[in-house]
């Protein structure tokens, strides 16, 4: 591999991770990823939480 391909590599790496750590901080927190914010009134039960219940 040359020095470009390393780079970019890491870089999409470290996206990933701090995308998969904010989620892991945000459910611990007790916020929701989804759309409706929790109100699946308002979202007509197409969302993942509402699907969970």
């Amino acid at each position: 591999m040359n020095l470009p391909t390393v780079i970019v590599l890491l870089l999409v790496i470290a996206l990933f991770t701090a995308i998969v750590a904010r989620e892991i901080i945000n459910k611990k927190k007790g916020k929701s990823s989804c759309s409706c914010g929790g109100n699946c009134s308002a979202c007509g039960g197409n969302c993942p939480h509402h699907n969970q219940k």
